[in-house]
């Protein structure tokens, strides 16, 4: 469990940390929205980026960010109009799955997008804020769920995290609709529920980092317990694992979908 390293009174009244990794992030994000913006029916970049959080935190060593292609376009077959605009998105989307990774072995671990606020918001603003938290927790959900996990996977504290996120996303919901029934208008009032929210999101993304930690635990463990079994394996001459043979790790998934592939997609 990491510390967490986004006390809210060192976060600006946007929600943003002030950093360069930040900035760099931003820009990222940018490029990457200003892409998919040409292509219809994709999503917009924000939603890429908890889809590609919950992949990572993925058991499923094999799941990468080309795997989701499908749902980022929202098309099963997406038909590209030329190799340079395939290979364009191919590198913005890269980058942005390689910055999650690389965010999420910093100390301050990784980040929804930010969603700025103005001082003092607007009730509609607000109501906006938690309803794009809300959906960003569901589409991390649904990036671990492409991994196709078990939730037993993650263990007892693991399982404890995912029920606190359902919380979390239960009162951002709750939150948006309360302001849609009895929209507020003082600016104190305002601002002080502006700073609940990013409050409650700082903890969300604490929650969602230290899911990460426990996943890359799980997957470290799966490929030592690989390892020991393969050197055991060839110290007794048994014959090699078979691909469509369970894999001996005990994830329940086949050899060529678990382990025997670990070393083809790497977070």
């Amino acid at each position: 469990m990491r510390d967490s390293a986004r006390n809210p009174a060192e976060i600006d009244f946007q929600g943003e940390p002030r950093n360069t990794v930040t900035m760099r992030r931003q820009d990222d994000l940018q490029a990457l929205d200003a892409l998919l913006s040409t292509w219809p029916s994709a999503m917009p970049a924000w939603q890429v980026q908890a889809l590609f959080l919950g992949a990572l935190a993925s058991t499923n060593m094999r799941l990468g960010f080309h795997h989701l292609l499908g749902r980022v376009l929202r098309e099963d077959d997406p038909a590209f109009e030329s190799i340079e605009q395939a290979n364009e998105l191919l590198a913005a989307l890269g980058a942005a799955w390689n910055g999650l990774v690389r965010a999420s072995e910093s100390e301050t671990g990784a980040r929804f997008a930010p969603a700025p606020l103005p001082d003092p918001p607007s009730a509609a603003e607000l109501g906006d804020f938690a309803a794009r938290r809300h959906a960003e927790l569901v589409w991390f959900v649904r990036g671990i769920d492409a991994g196709g996990d078990d939730p037993a996977e993650f263990g007892a504290l693991g399982q404890e995290l995912f029920g606190k996120l359902a919380e979390a996303m239960a009162f951002f919901e709750r939150y948006r609709e309360l302001l849609e029934r009895k929209p507020e208008d003082d600016p104190k009032a305002l601002a002080d529920g502006a700073r609940a929210l990013m409050s409650l999101s700082a903890t969300a993304e604490d929650i969602v980092n230290d899911i990460l930690d426990i996943s890359k635990a799980v997957r470290a463990e799966a490929l030592k317990a690989f390892d020991d079994l393969s050197r055991t394996r060839v110290r007794a001459g048994v014959q090699k694992i078979g691909r469509n043979e369970p894999c001996p790790c005990g994830s329940g998934r086949k050899w060529k979908r678990c382990c025997g592939g670990a070393s083809a997609i790497e977070h």
